[in-house]
C-alpha cells in the first residue's frame, strides 16, 4: 500500500510539473525578448529573496508531519484534530512575523541590486505584490500537512498544478501584450487566492472527520526548535548564490546564472517530487517495521543513483548547447561551470534518501552539525571565490559544503539511530555508482565534444541518442553489480516481459 500511494503521489505531481517546465522555458525566452534581461533578473531575484521568508515557518511543517504519522496510522482523529489545530494557530503567528519581515524588506529592497537602473518606487511596488503572493501560500499549510502525512498528496496536487499551468500560459499572453512586470505579479496574486479557496474545499471533502477546535496540541514544537538551523542551511544552499551574484556581479549575471540554474532547478523540482511523494511512506515504514529500514535505505539509494546517472550524464553534455540555441551564445558559461551546475542536480537527487530518512525519523537535533557546517563552508567559500572564479566559485562553495556537511555525516547519524548496521555498505555502493558516472561521462564527452550542435532538431536527436545509450549501459552495469531490485517495486515494469526477464 505504501508503494501504491507513493506512485500515485509521484504521477500526479511529476507529469503536471513536466508540462509546467516546458511552458516555463518558453515563458523565460519570451520574457527576455519582450521585457529584457534586467526585468527578468528583478523577477528572478525576488523569488530568491522571498524564499528566505520561509525561515519564519521554522520547519514546523516537517515537525508536524513527524507527529501525525502515528495518529493517522491509528486513525486517532482526536489527536489529529488537536495537532492540526495547533499548527493553524502557530501559522497565524508566523504570518504576523512574515508581514513584519516583508515590510522591512520592502523599504530596503534596492540593497540587493548592483548598478540598479530601476526606481525605488518600481522595486517596492513590484516586491509588495510578489511578497503578498508568497505569504498566501502559507495560509493553507495546515491542510497540505494532513494530505502529505496521509500519503494522499495526489488528492490535491493535481488541482493546484493545473492552476499553475493556466497561470503560466496567461502570464505569457500578458508579457506579449502589456510587457509589464506589474501585470504578471497581479495575475500570480489572483491565482494564489484561487488556490487557497480550492485547498479548503478539497480538505473538507476528503477529511470530514478532521475539525479545527480549541483543543490544540503543540507537541511539534519539540522538534521545531531543532529544525530551525536545518531550514537556514537549506535556504543558504539553495538560494544564496543568486543574491550574491546580483550584489557582486549585477543583474545580467543573474540572468546568465539562471539560464543554467533554471534547467537544473526544473529537473530538481520534478525529482524532489520523489522525495515528497516517498517521505510519508518512509515515516510509515520506520513506525511500523523499522527492521526492514536499512535494506530499503540501500535499495532507495541505488534507485536514486540510477536515476541521477541516466538524467545527469546526458544533461551535462547537452545543457550548454541548449542554452546557446535557446537563449543565445552570450549566455554561455565555460565547461567547468556547466558541469558544476549539473553536479548540484546530481547531488540533489542522491541526497533525497538521506534527507527523507532523517526527516521521517525526526533526527533533526542529531544532524544540527551538518547544517552549521553547510552554512559556514558555503558562505566563506562563495564570498571568497566569486571575485576570482565568478559563478564557478559560487558553485564550488555550494558543492563542497553539501558533500562535507551531509554526505560525510548524515549516514553515520542514521546508522547510530536506526540501522544499527554496517554503514560502510552504503559508502561502498556510492563509490561503485560514482566511478561508473565518471567513466561514462568521459567516454561520452570524447565523442560529443567533436559534434557541432547548431539547432534544436540536432540537439534533440543527439540528446535522445545519448540518453538511450546511457540508459542501456547504466542498466547493464547495475544488473552486473546486482543493484536492480528497486525495479521490482514499479508494478507496471513487471508486466513487461523483456524487462522482467532481466530484473527477475
Amino acid at each position: 500500500m505504501r508503494t501504491k500511494k507513493t506512485i500515485f503521489n509521484l504521477i500526479s505531481d511529476v507529469i503536471p510539473q513536466l508540462i509546467i517546465a516546458i511552458i516555463s522555458f518558453f515563458r523565460v525566452k519570451i520574457f527576455m525578448q519582450f521585457m529584457g534581461t534586467e526585468k527578468l533578473g528583478v523577477y528572478q531575484l525576488y523569488g530568491q529573496i522571498l524564499s528566505y521568508l520561509s525561515l519564519a515557518e521554522l520547519g514546523l511543517t516537517s515537525a508536524a508531519m513527524f507527529y501525525l504519522y502515528k495518529p493517522i496510522s491509528e486513525k486517532n482523529y482526536e489527536k489529529i484534530n488537536a495537532i492540526l489545530s495547533g499548527v493553524r494557530r502557530a501559522f497565524q503567528y508566523i504570518l504576523l512575523v512574515m508581514l513584519i519581515i516583508g515590510t522591512i524588506l520592502t523599504f530596503n529592497i534596492s540593497f540587493f541590486f548592483k548598478n540598479n537602473e530601476f526606481s525605488n518606487y518600481f522595486l517596492m511596488g513590484t516586491f509588495i505584490l510578489a511578497f503578498i503572493t508568497n505569504v498566501l501560500g502559507y495560509l493553507v499549510t495546515p491542510y497540505t500537512v494532513m494530505f502529505d502525512s496521509s500519503q494522499e498528496k495526489y488528492k490535491y496536487v493535481l488541482h493546484t498544478q493545473i492552476l499553475l499551468i493556466i497561470r503560466h500560459l496567461l502570464s505569457i499572453v500578458l508579457i506579449v501584450i502589456f510587457r509589464s512586470l506589474y501585470a504578471i505579479l497581479i495575475v500570480e496574486l489572483i491565482f494564489a487566492i484561487f488556490q487557497n479557496v480550492l485547498m479548503r474545499i478539497l480538505f473538507k471533502k476528503n477529511y470530514p472527520k478532521v475539525k479545527f477546535s480549541k483543543n490544540r496540541d503543540y507537541c511539534f514544537w519539540n522538534k521545531t526548535k531543532d529544525l530551525i538551523p536545518h531550514k537556514i542551511g537549506l535556504l543558504v544552499s539553495n538560494n544564496i548564490d543568486v543574491i550574491i551574484v546580483s550584489k557582486f556581479l549585477g543583474l545580467t549575471s543573474v540572468v546568465i546564472y539562471n539560464c543554467y540554474y533554471y534547467v537544473i532547478n526544473t529537473m530538481s523540482m520534478m525529482i524532489n517530487r520523489i522525495g515528497s511523494a516517498t517521505l510519508a511512506s518512509v515515516g510509515n515504514l520506520i513506525v511500523t517495521d523499522e527492521s526492514k529500514s536499512y535494506n530499503v535505505f540501500l535499495e532507495y539509494n541505488s534507485m536514486l543513483f540510477f536515476l541521477a546517472t541516466i538524467i545527469c550524464i546526458p544533461l551535462a553534455l547537452m545543457i550548454s548547447p541548449f542554452v546557446s540555441i535557446w537563449y543565445g551564445s552570450e549566455m554561455l558559461v565555460n565547461n567547468l561551470t556547466a558541469i558544476l551546475f549539473v553536479f548540484l542536480l546530481f547531488y540533489t537527487i542522491i541526497r533525497i534518501v538521506l534527507n527523507n530518512f532523517v526527516s521521517a525519523a525526526g533526527l533533526f537535533k542529531e544532524t544540527l552539525i551538518c547544517t552549521f557546517l553547510e552554512i559556514i563552508i558555503n558562505l566563506i567559500l562563495s564570498l571568497a571565490l566569486i571575485n576570482y572564479l565568478g559563478i564557478a566559485g559560487l558553485l564550488i562553495g555550494t558543492s563542497l559544503s553539501l558533500i562535507i556537511s551531509e554526505f560525510c555525516i548524515k549516514p553515520f547519524v542514521l546508522n547510530k539511530s536506526i540501522f544499527k548496521d554496517k554503514i560502510c555498505i552504503y559508502y561502498l555502493d556510492c563509490l561503485k555508482y560514482s566511478l561508473f558516472v565518471i567513466l561514462i561521462y568521459i567516454l561520452f564527452y570524447l565523442v560529443i565534444s567533436n559534434i557541432n550542435i547548431s539547432n534544436l532538431f540536432y540537439w534533440f536527436l543527439i540528446g535522445i541518442l545519448v540518453f538511450i545509450i546511457n540508459f542501456v549501459l547504466t542498466f547493464i552495469y547495475y544488473k552486473l553489480i546486482n543493484k536492480t531490485a528497486f525495479f521490482n517495486r514499479i508494478g507496471f515494469l513487471k508486466k513487461i516481459k523483456f524487462i522482467n526477464k532481466f530484473i527477475g
